[in-house]
């Protein structure tokens, strides 16, 4: 893609943003009660991690502040989904299911910048922003103070727990090509994202495998706590970017193949 064909994917996420910001505040009241709800809904997972202090210290060693940096990125992450990209992946499905995927193929802009962008939901974007400051505030308690190398390991690896976010909702466009009745796959994904409230070290064996490298959770909140931390290793910090972009390129082959069943199949 050259600059001119990435300027208009960005005046298009741009364009398209607006509209739905506009959209929603239609309803302003609607928009910050939603917003608020679905934060209020993010730290009520805290429960959990509370009750597991109250019988033990540390969890899988981690603190309770410590838990709560976790618990922050979560939150971050789940108001990215909820705010950009589930909405995007309900609408693309719905356009492959009625058959209408035709009219975005046909427009000069790469199909999967369109579907990833179809639609927003601007108030879960609240929920990350609570996240964000509950992060601040438990590095604050746990007298972690970042330096510059500590804060750009965990920019990057945010950035690749994006990456590997946006990979796997990709994958479950793809599936949606397969079986046209699986807008629900969405909300499975949203309940299993619930895994990455907690670190990577509460899990064992096969588990800690699966959501480090297929289901890369790790990468999106334990990865960027342990930076901010002290605590990431180097070769982490690569392992991070690997399964990023390995998701990447597999959810981008996986949508080439899709749309040439869907091309043959739409004759």
């Amino acid at each position: 893609m050259g600059r001119s064909g990435a300027r208009a994917v960005l005046r298009l996420i741009a364009a398209q943003a607006r509209m739905s910001a506009l959209a929603a505040l239609q309803y302003r009241l609607g928009f910050w009660t939603e917003g608020l709800l679905g934060a209020l809904w993010s730290a009520i997972g805290v429960i959990p991690l509370l009750v597991a202090t109250s019988y033990q210290e540390t969890v899988a060693g981690w603190g309770p502040w410590e838990l709560m940096a976790v618990t922050g990125l979560f939150m971050v992450f789940s108001g990215i989904f909820g705010a950009l990209l589930q909405p995007a992946l309900i609408e693309s499905m719905e356009h492959i299911r009625r058959g209408s995927l035709d009219a975005l193929l046909l427009r000069p802009v790469d199909a999967l910048a369109l579907c990833l962008t179809a639609a927003f939901s601007p108030w879960r974007l609240t929920e990350a922003a609570a996240g964000a400051a509950l992060l601040v505030v438990a590095l604050v308690k746990v007298g972690a103070a970042p330096d510059l190398w500590m804060i750009g390991a965990a920019l990057v690896v945010i950035a690749a727990g994006i990456v590997g976010l946006y990979a796997l909702g990709i994958l479950a466009l793809c599936a949606s090509f397969l079986a046209m009745q699986l807008q629900n796959l969405t909300y499975l994904f949203d309940a299993l994202l619930d895994f990455a409230r907690w670190p990577s070290s509460v899990f064992r064996g096969p588990l800690k495998a699966l959501f480090t490298f297929v289901v890369p959770f790790a990468v999106m909140t334990t990865m960027p706590a342990e930076a901010l931390l002290g605590r990431l290793a180097a070769v982490d910090l690569g392992i991070a970017v690997v399964v990023a972009a390995g998701l990447l390129v597999i959810a981008r082959r996986c949508w080439s193949a899709s749309l040439r069943r869907y091309a043959s199949a739409g004759g």
